[in-house]
Order: C-alpha cells, then structure tokens, then sequence
C-alpha cells in the first residue's frame, strides 16, 4: 500500500491539526504541502509548510471539501501522500479511494473500513457480529423515522449516520417532537457532511464517554494505547478530555481495550483509530461508533504513553510495523487537556467570530499548546470556533488539574470571547474534581458553574477594578490604537481631561485622576472616594500595581476602546466611552439587545430556516428564525410577545452580529408583563 518513503505529504486540512501534522512531517524528514482557502492564507499552518496550495475563496464544499480540486493539486504537485487529519475529508471513503485511483497513498484506513464504520447502521451491525454490546437502535432518512417514532425506547439520541464532532445530534423525549427535530438534524448533517441520514439509538440518561486508542499496521499487528474519558461536553461536542479514565477498573479496562481491539482484528483495520463506547452507572458499556482518523483528543494519549501518534499513522502507511508491541506500553501518569473555543459560555456558548488582538500563552515543555492561530488572525464564522487545545501532564489525576488550571490561567485572549474562564471555573467545580461526572454534566450544571465563577469574580471589589482599570488606561504608551502617527496621541488628548469615564457592565462610572511623575503613581477619586495607585513591575503585558493596600498581579492590554484585565484566571473587559464612535457606546450597554421594536443578528452566521412571516402574531420565547455559524445552529427567539410587522432577510442570506433582522409591532405587549 503506497511507495516506500514519503518525499512528499499533502494535508487536507487547515487550523491546528494541519500544524500538528507539519511538525510530524518535518520530524521524519519529508516535505509538508498545504491547501487553504483564501480567508486562511495568513495562518500558521499556511507559514510553516514547505508549499502551499490557494483552494480559492467560497462555502467549505468549494474549498476543504472540494475532493477533485484538492486531488488535482496533490497529482500536479507530486505528493506522495495525503493526511487528512480530522473533519471534514478525514472519514470520507469516496475521497479514500479517489487517493488511491490517483497513486497517492491515503494516511488512513483502507476506503471499506472508513465505508462500514461511518454509516452507523453498519457499523452496529459489524460489531454485533464480532459480539460487542450494544444499544437499541434504528437508522433511515428522517421521515421513515418519524414513521416509526412510536416505537422508539425514549428518550432516543439523533445522531447523523456519516459523521460525527457533535453536530447534528438532537435529544428526543417524547415521540410528538421527534419529525421536526428529525429534519433539522438531518439539514445539519447534510450542511456538514454531505449526507442527511441519519441514526437513532436509546439514550442513557448520564452516561459516561469512554473511548479507546488503537494502532494497527500493516502486516497484522494491533494494539491499544489504553482509554481516554471524554464525559465532559457541551453541544455534544468534547471541551475536556483525560486519559486514563479514573472510573475505568483494571477489570473494565481489559474488556473495554479488548473489545476494541476485537473490533479492529475483525475488520482487518489499518492505521490509527478510536473506538468509542458508553459506559453507565454499573461500569457497563456499550459500543457507540469508530472514528476511523486521528482525534482532536490524541494528545493526552501521547502524554501517558510516550508514543507520537501522527508518525505511528505516517510509518503505518509507509508500511512499516509498528515499532512497540503491546507489552511495551504503559500508562504512565494522568494528562489531561481543555479546549478554548472562541464561544460566550454566559450565552449558552455562542459562537464569536471576531480578530484574535492578544494571543499569550506559557512557554516551556511543561505546557502543551496546540493551535492554529496566532495575534492577528481572523476567527471566521465558516470553522469550528476551537481557539487552542491546553494539556498537562501530573503524577496523578488532581496534580493534572491543578497544573491544567495553572496552565489556563496564563493564557490570555483578547478581540473575542473565549470560554477559558469557564473552564477554570468547571475544573474547580467539586463534581468534577471529585469525578463525578457525565456527558451531561455542562447541559445539567452550567448554571451552578456559572454562578460559581461569578461569584469568584465578584471578590474583587468593582471600585478597585475600575481604580485598576483607570490607572493602567492612563499609562503614557496605553493611550489606545495602533497608528502612531495620530496628531490626537502625538498631543495626549486625554491628558487635557480632568476625568475619564469607565463603561463596565452597561454602567458609567467617572474617574478623576491627578498623576505623578511618569504616571507611575496617581490618586483617582470614584465617587467621592481616594484610590492611590502606583506600578510596581511591569514586563510588557504584565503588571503588578498596588491600589491602597491591595496589590493585583494581572496583565492588560488597551486597544482604542476596551481595557482588558486578567486577574487570577477572571477576564474583565471595561471601555472608554470618550474613545468610542455612538455604535460602540450602545453595544456596550444594556440596549445590546437592540431596542424592544426590533431584532438585530447576535452573532454572524447564514439564516438556514425561517419560521414566521410579516403579520405573524408571536409568543414570547418562540423560534423565529435559524442561523449557522461555526457549524452549529443558533435558534432566534422572540423576547416578547409581538407582531412581526417586517422581515429584513431570506434563507441563505449572510448576516453580521447587529444586523437588523426583524421589525416587530409591540402595541400588543401587556398580557407578556
């Protein structure tokens, strides 16, 4: 299968994974090659490889998922190989084979077992031959099973038949909500994987995410690389992930690893995989899919077990054996790993497309940080919102979160929101560092979680921070841009005021100030009251200052506007209103919503589905329209009981966040009081 040595390896990726690939490709000695799409031509991974490839601009079918464009520029470059890292081309078996039709050799599985594996119905029926538990479960199209809905066991998990990451997947209770569900997942699965069918299984009510790493090469050899607990998601989608898993027994871990293990011996199954399963209270568990690729979550598996899992797949395909047979390997530890997504935990985890303006993270071995981007770089709302994969490495399961929270703390991202504070406050969380916990435990306990990071962020009295914010704002090189050519900043504008205002939390608040020397000490008076500040260190972004008798270690970072303070894993975002244009001083405050006649778009994305039109009478929180952004669908709701009196947009319009969507007749509101 494939020549003997690589030269060269073409990746069918983008972001993170396709720079994971690069320096595996690098490491061996070979040449990387890139496709991009327009919008990723300034990213890391696009820099780092020896060739890069334009797929042009367009929707992912006209770029990453244009099969005969990205296998004509592998054929007219010469590549000898292509990785397909994770998503989109990663399990597509038609793209398998095209690979091999062309003579390059595809760093997978071969095409029949990618095939049988991701239709879900087959793959339950292979597993059930080679005698693995399972669920009950059903497959069709949507509407053959919505005729069959009230036979289902609810409450029943939709899930896509050809894909997987989360998307598409619905939970039903009740048999009456089940077509219009149905259709909606299957419109997701399509829109994402180009196949609209799907499966149905029973679903555990709080189940844990067990799965299990394998390695297989050409001439017979299999082994696992032990398990990997995977419970924590939100939208069905992985933000935490350890192995080993802890609620694994050494008994459950021979039958689980041996299960997986007959799985890929019955298929004859090459290269890397992960077989994955559900495990329920009693510590039994039931096979759930094969994801014939390599994970997002590999790494924590390469951490416990010393073994490079991205050249194991390239020397597999080369056709080497494996180097290490099963008795070499041994766990070795706990790691563990978080995934920063540019998403706002405090709005249901929405996706927030935005430029990444301060990228800082912990240098050293210790830390491991995976990521696809850098300062500057655009998150578009056409990808998965995932910012950058933290790992950690401790003796045991509590030393790895300590030091995976530690870890968090130094990293700082301004320009977007992100979801690191929300981690921090979730690995503190007694549920989850007591281990207990399941696939539902951010759906079940958010609310609790959220609260606790509130309430952890309110210790830091709102007049220091505003005192903090104030005084690092007034710092001679913090006067805000980029331009240094501004005549204003030539002259210290600000300086001219005997106040400044602070925007924090949709409140203004005025801050007079009176500076020393330097403006390394200042008294500021907020509201009668005398705040003395003075800087004591500082290294860049980082600061150390005393207000009163309180010290704060944080880093900030001002642009025109906003001032960013990181201060003990808590990220708080206040504004200058004095540098703000009239757009920016309305979004920054209670009216962000937009005003009670109208909808305005919160995130930018394309509308997918409408539910009403012009004169419809509405309900207060019912759906209004869908929109996709960053592969997920967002549900527009109406905030309170109306008249839709105009619609501005059309199914497979592009919108922007604050676009004007909906103009509604509210004459009619008193009965929604």
């Amino acid at each position: 299968m494939g020549k003997d040595r690589f030269s060269k390896i073409l990746i069918a990726n983008r972001g993170e994974i396709a720079l994971r690939i690069i320096r595996a490709i690098h490491s061996l000695g070979m040449n990387a090659l890139v496709v991009h799409s327009s919008s990723d031509r300034e990213l890391p991974f696009v820099q780092e490889a020896d060739e890069a490839f334009s797929l042009g601009s367009g929707s992912l079918a006209e770029t990453y998922l244009d099969q005969s464009k990205i296998l004509g520029i592998a054929r007219k470059a010469g590549a000898d190989a292509i990785h397909p890292g994770y998503g989109f081309l990663a399990e597509n078996a038609e793209f398998a084979e095209g690979c091999l039709l062309e003579g390059i050799t595809f760093i997978g599985p071969h095409p029949q077992a990618i095939r049988i594996m991701g239709d879900k119905s087959r793959a339950r029926y292979r597993a059930l031959e080679l005698g693995l538990p399972l669920l009950e479960g059903f497959t069709g199209s949507p509407g053959e099973l919505a005729a069959q809905a009230d036979k289902f066991p609810f409450p029943v998990l939709i899930k896509p038949s050809a894909g997987g990451g989360g998307k598409g997947m619905r939970i039903i209770h009740r048999a009456e909500e089940f077509k219009d569900a149905a259709f909606e997942a299957s419109r997701e699965a399509e829109n994402y994987f180009g196949s609209g069918g799907l499966y149905v299984e029973q679903f555990l009510v709080n189940p844990r995410h067990i799965e299990v790493q394998v390695l297989a090469d050409q001439h017979g050899n299999s082994v696992h690389l032990f398990e990997r607990e995977c419970s924590i998601q939100r939208r069905y989608q992985k933000i935490i992930e350890e192995a080993p898993s802890v609620s694994v027994s050494a008994e459950g871990r021979k039958l689980i690893t041996d299960s997986a293990l007959k799985l890929v011996r019955g298929m004859e199954y090459t290269n890397a995989g992960t077989v994955e399963f559900l495990m329920d209270d009693s510590g039994s568990f039931y096979f759930l899919e094969m994801n014939t690729r390599i994970q997002v979550e590999h790494p924590v598996t390469e951490m416990i077990t010393g073994i490079d899992l991205v050249k194991e797949q390239i020397r597999i395909a080369m056709g080497d054996k494996l180097s290490f047979s099963q008795d070499d390997l041994q766990i070795r530890g706990h790691a563990i790993e978080a995934r920063i997504y540019a998403e706002d935990p405090m709005q249901d985890f929405r996706p927030s497309a935005g430029t990444i303006e301060k990228f800082l993270h912990p240098d050293g071995q210790e830390t491991r940080i995976d990521s696809g981007y850098q300062e500057g770089n655009r998150i578009e709302p056409f990808y998965d919102p995932m910012i950058a994969k933290v790992i950690r490495h401790g003796t045991s399961r509590t030393d790895a979160i300590n030091k995976l929270i530690d870890s968090l703390k130094g990293i700082y991202i301004t320009g977007l929101n992100c979801n690191r504070d929300y981690l921090i406050s979730l690995l503190q969380t007694g549920l989850f560092t007591q281990n207990q916990i399941h696939t539902r435990l951010v759906e079940l306990e958010s609310r609790s979680i959220l609260q606790a990071y509130q309430k952890s962020r309110d210790k830091l009295a709102p007049e220091i921070l505003l005192a903090a914010a104030a005084f690092i704002s007034l710092q001679p090189d913090n006067s805000g841009g980029k331009s240094s050519s501004s005549p204003w900043r030539a002259i210290g504008y600000w300086r001219l005021l005997p106040e400044i205002s602070i925007l924090y939390q949709g409140n203004k608040h005025l801050v007079k100030y009176e500076a020393g020397s330097g403006r390394k000490k200042m008294i500021l008076w907020l509201e009668g009251a005398a705040y003395h500040a003075s800087l004591e260190v500082r290294s860049q972004e980082y600061y150390r200052v005393r207000i009163n008798k309180q010290v704060l270690s944080l880093r900030a970072s001002t642009s025109l506007s906003e001032i960013n303070l990181d201060i003990d894993g808590h990220m708080y975002t206040l504004r200058r209103p004095d540098r703000l244009d009239e757009r920016y001083i309305k979004l920054s405050g209670k009216e962000s919503s937009g005003p009670a006649d109208r909808i305005v778009a919160p995130l930018n994305g394309r509308i997918i589905k409408i539910n009403i039109k012009e004169g419809d009478k509405v309900e207060k929180d019912q759906p209004l329209l869908l929109i996709e952004s960053m592969k997920m669908e967002n549900k527009i709701l109406a905030p309170h009981k109306s008249i839709i009196k105009e619609s501005h947009v059309s199914v497979g319009e592009q919108v922007q966040n604050t676009q004007l969507l909906f103009t509604l007749d509210t004459n009619d509101r008193s009965s929604d009081q």
